[in-house]
């Protein structure tokens, strides 16, 4: 009976005291590790803003796998999903994005309702990019949320300074090497590829209309002649111009040469080689993988032998959402 009465008090005193320390623990978590990165901006940057580069340098890569990707290549609406061993299924979003300023992120931790917020916050010295990961947990209930909030602060403190190091050990040690802003770019030999085309041209608001007429052409003489379509719709770009008029070859591979000689005609890309890049999401923002390709032809002294062209995976006509748009990006090489 003794014994008893001596543990029923300690464990009285443990609760008494756990909940006193709770009492002077923090309602609000503010976390914020930093580091100097000896690398451009540009470089620094895009370790953050393009979810595809994080596997350089996240501190929990360990514990994860089926990494996935979704909506734009980086910047805001970005995903990255993936099954963690002890959280299972998660999801960060890029929510926020200003070039050389900040990064907002959400991630959500399984079947839990509220996103946790951090900010990556760049700033220029004179040593190199100013990397800051920051992270504020706010109104943590008493008491127990008060020991969450202190398990929060020791883990992620641990965590965010961890992922820092490896970023600017990652970026520092890969300096020299080229840097594609996480696109893979691939150079191949393309076989000889038949076509029915069409030409038009117009300005930047009025091209996704003219395209689909073109094809809405295309696919009428296509019927009228009983020729099925063999894969996905292009478009070759003759004379892109942004704040003027464009001018471009609608085609729809046909397998073979049909000698058609009309507004509608037979058209052939011939055999050679190509590097292309896969891009996802909205045509507006494909700039950037256009000129990832640019930068891997001057890295690689290549010479482009024909107009550029774009195979349209998925497009408005298939798919609603325009961060889940395909579209493969080809520039034809000597």
């Amino acid at each position: 009976m003794k014994t008893i009465k001596i543990l029923v008090s300690i464990i009285l005193i443990a609760i008494i005291g756990a909940l006193i320390w709770a009492f002077f623990l923090p309602a609000d978590v503010h976390i914020e590790e930093k580091t100097v990165i000896n690398a451009p901006m540009e470089r620094v940057f895009s370790q953050v803003n393009n979810f595809h580069n994080w596997k350089n340098w996240a501190p929990w890569q360990d514990s994860v796998y089926h990494t996935k990707y979704e909506g734009p290549q980086m910047g805001v609406g970005s995903k990255m999903l993936w099954t963690d061993e002890k959280e299972g299924r998660s999801v960060q979003t890029i929510v926020e994005s200003k070039y050389g300023e900040k990064v907002v992120t959400e991630l959500v931790f399984g079947h839990q309702e509220d996103p946790a917020k951090a900010t990556f916050k760049f700033k220029e010295t004179e040593k190199g990019v100013e990397v800051s990961w920051i992270m504020d947990v706010k109104n943590l209930p008493y008491p127990f949320g008060r020991f969450v909030g202190y398990m929060i602060n020791k883990g992620a403190s641990f965590n965010f300074k961890k992922g820092l190091d490896k970023m600017k050990e990652s970026v520092e040690k890969n300096i020299d090497k080229p840097d594609y802003d996480g696109y893979t770019i691939i150079k191949k030999n393309r076989e000889v590829k038949y076509y029915l085309a069409y030409n038009d041209s117009g300005r930047m608001d009025e091209l996704q209309s003219k395209i689909a007429n073109a094809y809405s052409l295309i696919m009428k003489t296509m019927s009228e002649n009983k020729i099925t379509s063999k894969a996905y719709p292009l478009v070759e770009w003759n004379n892109f111009q942004p704040q003027g008029i464009s001018s471009f070859t609608a085609l729809i591979e046909t397998g073979k040469d049909y000698n058609i000689n009309q507004s509608v005609y037979s058209y052939t890309i011939p055999e050679g080689n190509v590097i292309f890049v896969k891009y996802i999401g909205p045509y507006k923002n494909s700039t950037i993988a256009w000129k990832n390709l640019d930068k891997y032809m001057k890295n690689n002294n290549l010479e482009m032998r024909s107009d550029p062209f774009e195979e349209y995976i998925t497009d408005p006509s298939t798919e609603n959402d325009s961060t889940k748009w395909i579209t493969n990006i080809y520039f034809p090489v000597k």
